[in-house]
Parts: structure tokens; C-alpha cells; sequence
């Protein structure tokens, strides 16, 4: 009898345990589109035996022991890696591409257009010097030229921010995720009591999360246990590495943003000035870490790329970031085309030459140190009266040691300039030379003033850039793309423009001199410490290159990085996720387990029945 209702258990152990495998079945393939779900398996096994007689073992049914994930740690970690690094490249490729619509330099657009527009209106200035509507025409050229620059600047200083804004974004979502994972774990550690407890959703949610992290940021999970498990495989070619322990760890760079339950946020210094983020963490020991130039990976990793890592106070700007490099090429260009453009216009002869403001440099700074653009040598100073006939000359001289100072002692000599032994007809007689300097607000002025009204003052330089650096008398100012413009008594009155360098109508030198600027191979002073050696449009032709040179290279990594993110993401998906014919196979099987165990049921009753019949 007990035999019989042993038979009767079994059977009825088989059937719960086909229900059990047909509902997990059914909820793989109820989850086959679920957005990131890993495919489960109810894991049977034999409920023990008894002793029947003399040692004789008989089985006590079966039973569930219980429901796994058919989870490959392996191939999720091939998948965060490459999800890691074609969110890098596609967030790099969205903004370069940004940037490189802002140089557009096609046809009648783009600053080359207006570089050639503007050189076009000197070669008519040259041609038609008196003409007030040709100067007007020039001056207005000249004026939409430094716009244009001005813009390019700009639009490329709002992306910057437009950044700077995303990586706060960026690490607020990053915490958000950190601490969801932390809450997640302390879930899992209630549920998961017993060595067969597996708490499956909340690992798929955490997994989803840990993926999501990684399109972020390179951050590194540690776990407890990854253990080989070649029962779980399908076909039995591959083991599956499974997470099945409860420790969990979290890091970026080495520093712990998960621990298990505990959570700790990346926290963000932002600077009151400019606006710029800085990326910390406060340790366990309370010690604030900088974690700026150290993250890496995903759309973080490409945004510190992009923006900059090292902030120099000193020159408020990046120490590295690609757009830092664009930002200090398109300086450059407008630098170098300023300083060359007023060495030329400052031989054109004016009865005041007055610099642009200088900040910071004070009159015992050495001059060849505070602008790279200033070189040893000599420059000029030359007078011309009312019929346009020189009247003296004067040389001055810069080396390595020279300052404002010097300068201004040098002028204000007493030298026989014109070597006629009279000492009272010389540059120091006739020009007066100021250099004020406020130290209140840091900034200094230089003044050529004639002080006789029938003369003029031009400054012929010899290879030093000393009248250009500063602005003295030129035709721009100021001393980058930002500040880049036509000096403001041209644009008010447009007829002051000369094109000779004795100040008079009619002489087209200092016109011919600024048209041939165009051709001139001259030196571009980088911020890097690098000199190139090019035309104006030659370097900004180097520059818009390497816009689309970097854009280009980046294109073609991304390529390959999708490329291999969808063929681990297919292997990913074909150990881990959910297919739908394979599912339909087992549950053809469980089916037939079903019946089979019913049938177990039906003949036990069927023998019960016979045996009650026979007793009666």
C-alpha cells in the first residue's frame, strides 16, 4: 500500500514539477521582446530515496530545486565594454560634426570666403586710394571679416558650455544609477536567504542598470562569485559564468562608488568665474579625491576629452581638450593676422599712436617674454610733415632684456638723430612717449604723440612686431578671435584710412604692403610652444583640415566600434536572451512530461481502485 501512494507522490511530483518548467517556459517566451531580459530555467533534480529493504533504494520523486538565469558573465562583459566605447565615439562624432558645420567654407560662406573678400577690398583701396566709397567699402569688408571670426569663436565656446552643462547631466544620471544599483543590492540581499533563492528580476535590472552605466562611463563592477556552471548550458560547448554571490562592488578609477547597500556620489566643484565642472568623490577616510583627469570611457570619458581636463588659471583656458586646440588655432590665426596687418598699417604716418590696452604688462616686463610674437631687433620712429617729406628717423632697439621702460628711455634720448649737430631737432624733441600704467586695474598704455601739429608719426618695423603686438596706431584691435576688430576711429569714420606711409592721399605703399600680406608665408605662434611657417590662409586651412581631419578619424573608429558592439551584442543576446523556437521545443517537452506524469496518476488511481474492489 505505502508503495502505491509512493507511486501516487511521484507522479504528482512530476506533474508540479512540469507545471513549475512550463510556467517558467511560458514566461521566457511572454519576455522574448522584453528590453533587457536574461532567460531563466527551472533546475530539476531527484527529491532523494528511502530504503525499502535490505539496503534497497527506491526514489522519492523529483522535485525544483530552483529557477536560474541562463545569465554569461563573460559576454555582458564584452558588452559593456563595447557599449563603453561606441558611446564614446558616437557622443565624439555628434559634437564634431557640430563643430564642423560651423566651418562650413564652401563656395560664397566660411571665413576663407570672407579672408578673400576682405584681401579683394585692399587690391581696390590700392588701386583707387582717394576713393572715400572704396575706403568705406574696405572698412565695412574688414568689419564682417572680424564678425565672422568672431562668431566661429563663439559657436565653438557655446558647444564648449553646452558640454560642460552635459557632463553635469551626466554624472547627476551616473549617481542616479549608482544609487538605484546600491538599493537593488540590499533587495537582493533579503530575498536571496537560501543557496537556491535566486532573486532573478532584480539581478536583470541590476545588469540593465550596470549596462546603462557603462554608456556613460568606464566603471568597473566586482562580484563575489563568478563560477563556471556547465549544467545551465544549452548545448554543452560553453560553460555560463554566473554572478550568483550577494558582494558587489562598484568603482570608477579605483574609487568606490557601490559598495553592496552603500552608495557614494561623484560630486561636482564648479568653478564661480567660468562655470566649469570639476569631478570629485569624498573617499571613505573623508579625503575629496579629483577625478577629472582621470575618468575615462563612455559619454564622460568623450566629454573631458572634448572640453578639457587641466584648467590653467593663469591664461583661463584648457591645458588639453580638442576643442581647446580649436579654440587656440582660430586665436592664433587672428593674433598672428592682427599683429602682421598693424606692423604694416603702423608705418602709416597719424599725429597720435596709441596702443590697445596691455594687461599686465608693467613697465619693468621684458617684452620678448610677455608676447611671443615680439622678436629682437629694431624698429623705426619716423616723422612726416604737412607735404608728406620725412623729417627725422629714429631707431630703437629690442633684445631679450628690453622693457616699456627701455623703450620709452630709448626715444626720449638725447641723440643727433639727424646728424646735423643740433640737438634740439630730434625724435626726443618732437615726440613725446608715454607708457601709463595702472596697477589698480593691471593695465597699461603706449603713446606716440607728435608735438609739433605739422608732423606725423609711423613706426617702420624691422622684425621685431613691436607696433603690431601692441596695436600702436593699426588698423585691428584687439589680441584674439574674441576680441578681433576694426580699431573703432576707422569704423566711426572710415575716411582716416591711409594707404601711404606719409599719411597723405595719394601713395598706395602701406596698401600695396597689406595686399601682399595674402602672400607672405609668416610665423603662427601656438599656445602649444609649436611656430608654423604658413600664409593666412594656409593656417586656416590647417585648421578647418584638422576640424574635418579629426571628425574623420573619429567616424571611422566609431564604425568599427559599432560594428563590433552589434556582433557582441548578438552573441550576448544568443546566450543570454530569449529564443523563441528553443522555447517552444521545451515546452513541447515539459508538455509530454506533463502527460506523462498524469498518466503516472491515472494508473496508481486505476490500481487503487482495483485493489479496493479486491478487498471487498
Amino acid at each position: 500500500m505505502n508503495t502505491i501512494f509512493s507511486s501516487l507522490n511521484k507522479g504528482v511530483s512530476g506533474l508540479k514539477a512540469s507545471e513549475i518548467q512550463i510556467d517558467v517556459t511560458g514566461n521566457n517566451i511572454a519576455n522574448a521582446n522584453s528590453t533587457f531580459y536574461t532567460r531563466q530555467r527551472a533546475i530539476q533534480t531527484t527529491a532523494g530515496f528511502y530504503d525499502i529493504r535490505n539496503g534497497v533504494e527506491l526514489g522519492m520523486g523529483t522535485t525544483i530545486e530552483s529557477i536560474v538565469r541562463l545569465h554569461n558573465e563573460y559576454s555582458y562583459y564584452k558588452l559593456k565594454t563595447a557599449t563603453t566605447q561606441v558611446e564614446y565615439t558616437g557622443y565624439m562624432k555628434q559634437k564634431l560634426e557640430e563643430i564642423a558645420e560651423r566651418f562650413p567654407d564652401i563656395q560664397t560662406t566660411g571665413i576663407l570666403n570672407d579672408l578673400e573678400t576682405y584681401n579683394k577690398a585692399w587690391n581696390d583701396f590700392a588701386t583707387a586710394p582717394n576713393d572715400g566709397a572704396v575706403k568705406a567699402n574696405l572698412i565695412r569688408v574688414a568689419q564682417t571679416f572680424t564678425q565672422s571670426i568672431n562668431k566661429a569663436y563663439a559657436d565653438i565656446y557655446k558647444i564648449e558650455q553646452t558640454i560642460n552643462d552635459d557632463i553635469k547631466m551626466t554624472v547627476d544620471e551616473i549617481n542616479e544609477i549608482a544609487q538605484e544599483i546600491a538599493n537593488i543590492n540590499k533587495q537582493i540581499s533579503g530575498k536571496e536567504v537560501l543557496p537556491t533563492d535566486h532573486a532573478n528580476e532584480l539581478r536583470d535590472r541590476r545588469d540593465e542598470l550596470e549596462l546603462t552605466l557603462s554608456k556613460l562611463v568606464d566603471a568597473v563592477a566586482s562580484k563575489s562569485i563568478i563560477k563556471q556552471n556547465s549544467r545551465l548550458d544549452e548545448g554543452g560547448s560553453e560553460s555560463t559564468m554566473t554572478d550568483g554571490g550577494k558582494y558587489y562592488n562598484l568603482t570608477i578609477q579605483g574609487h568606490e562608488v557601490v559598495s553592496g547597500p552603500k552608495f557614494r556620489p561623484l560630486k561636482l566643484i564648479t568653478d564661480e568665474v567660468t562655470g566649469m565642472h570639476r569631478i570629485v568623490i569624498q573617499g571613505i577616510d573623508e579625503k575629496i579625491t579629483d577625478l577629472t583627469t582621470k575618468i575615462s570611457g563612455g559619454k564622460l570619458g568623450a566629454q573631458l576629452d572634448l572640453r578639457g581636463r587641466e584648467w590653467n588659471k593663469s591664461e583661463a583656458a584648457w591645458e588639453d581638450g580638442t576643442i581647446q586646440g580649436y579654440k587656440d588655432m582660430l586665436n592664433t590665426f587672428a593674433k598672428t593676422m592682427i599683429v602682421h596687418t598693424n606692423n604694416i598699417y603702423a608705418s602709416s604716418a597719424k599725429k597720435t599712436l596709441t596702443s590697445d590696452p596691455l594687461k599686465n604688462l608693467t613697465t619693468s616686463t621684458n617684452l620678448t617674454g610677455f608676447d611671443k610674437h615680439i622678436q629682437t631687433g629694431s624698429f623705426d620712429i619716423v616723422l612726416y610733415d604737412e607735404k608728406g617729406v620725412e623729417n627725422n628717423r629714429k631707431t630703437i632697439k629690442i633684445d631679450i632684456h628690453t622693457t616699456m621702460q627701455d623703450i620709452i628711455s630709448q626715444i626720449q634720448a638725447n641723440t643727433d638723430d639727424n646728424n646735423d649737430k643740433n640737438s634740439g631737432n630730434d625724435i626726443d624733441d618732437l615726440v613725446s612717449a608715454i607708457y601709463q600704467y595702472d596697477s589698480r586695474d593691471g593695465t597699461g598704455v603706449f603713446q606716440l604723440l607728435s608735438k609739433n601739429p605739422n608732423l606725423k608719426i609711423a613706426i617702420e618695423d624691422k622684425g621685431t612686431n613691436f607696433p603690431g603686438a601692441f596695436n600702436i596706431g593699426g588698423f585691428f584691435s584687439g589680441d584674439n578671435a574674441t576680441t578681433m576688430r576694426v580699431k573703432s576711429e576707422l569704423l566711426q569714420d572710415p575716411s582716416l584710412l591711409r594707404a601711404s606711409k606719409n599719411g597723405n592721399d595719394g601713395d598706395n605703399e602701406v596698401a600695396n604692403a597689406l595686399l601682399q600680406l595674402q602672400y607672405d608665408e609668416i610665423d603662427f605662434y601656438n599656445r602649444d610652444g609649436t611656430v608654423i611657417t604658413k600664409a593666412l590662409d594656409g593656417y586656416y586651412r590647417l585648421f578647418t583640415g584638422k576640424v574635418a581631419s579629426d571628425g574623420e578619424t573619429n567616424n571611422f573608429t566609431h564604425a568599427t566600434n559599432t560594428t563590433l558592439y552589434n556582433t557582441v551584442y548578438e552573441d550576448f543576446q544568443s546566450k543570454n536572451g530569449v529564443n523563441t523556437n528553443e522555447e517552444l521545443a521545451a515546452l513541447i517537452q515539459y508538455q509530454a512530461s506533463y502527460g506523462a506524469a498524469s498518466k503516472v496518476i491515472t494508473t496508481v488511481d486505476k490500481m487503487l481502485d482495483t485493489l479496493l474492489s479486491v478487498k471487498q
